[in-house]
């Protein structure tokens, strides 16, 4: 016997042993769903079912006083795709719905709006959001402040001044999903998951399936 004839049977069962198995995965139809329809359905689940992306935020815009200033920022918070506006001259009218859970924020304009909104020392508007959703509330509060720096900004541009450029300006760049979307950052993380799972769980079916049918033995004699 030669010293590559010990190889050479190992191989030999090897090589039987993956297409008595394929052979088994195809006349199985419960394999065949477990790992060919199963991984694309979980895939296709957490690729669009599953999202932290915020499409509509509900929230509510309570003015004061109305004033030119107020329409224009009416206008451009409901021209805005990331909320849907209910509007109101009180607070108090709103509160029990963002208890409730109906709205995700509310938006306050006092009555001093128009005389202050240009100044330097800070934005004259009131954001109210509810703590028990701390994802929510801080992406109400950041769409916000956005909102409001593209309205000033916007603003002082028709008036035909110069904005008030801030002390520190940061200018972020997404080099890798430059949209943002969470969508992209969940499938391919999903991917090995769903195989190392899906990996896990046909050996212990085929495991099973062996004890089950008395063949374990003829496997491992030698």
């Amino acid at each position: 016997m030669t010293e590559r004839d010990p190889f050479a049977h190992r191989w030999r069962r090897l090589t039987g042993l993956i297409v008595k198995e394929s052979s088994q995965v195809l006349r199985d139809p419960s394999s065949v769903l477990i790992a060919g329809v199963m991984p694309l359905l979980l895939l296709f689940l957490f690729g669009y079912g599953v999202t932290f992306d915020p499409r509509e935020l509900d929230v509510a815009l309570v003015v004061e006083q109305p004033s030119s200033e107020t329409a224009s920022f009416q206008s451009a918070l409901r021209n805005s795709t990331l909320f849907q506006v209910e509007t109101g001259p009180d607070r108090r009218q709103f509160e029990r719905d963002l208890t409730l859970g109906k709205l995700d924020g509310i938006i306050v304009l006092p009555a001093n709006f128009a005389e202050k909104a240009f100044r330097a020392e800070g934005a004259p508007i009131q954001v109210i959001v509810d703590g028990g959703d701390p994802n929510t509330a801080y992406l109400v509060s950041g769409y916000v402040e956005l909102l409001w720096a593209n309205w000033l900004e916007q603003e002082w541009i028709s008036r035909g001044r110069p904005p008030l450029a801030p002390s520190v300006q940061l200018e972020p760049q997404v080099w890798f999903n430059p949209e943002i979307s969470s969508r992209n950052y969940l499938v391919p993380g999903s991917i090995a998951i769903i195989l190392t799972t899906i990996g896990a769980l046909l050996t212990a079916l085929v495991v099973a399936r062996e004890w089950e049918r008395g063949t374990m033995e003829a496997l491992m004699c030698p």
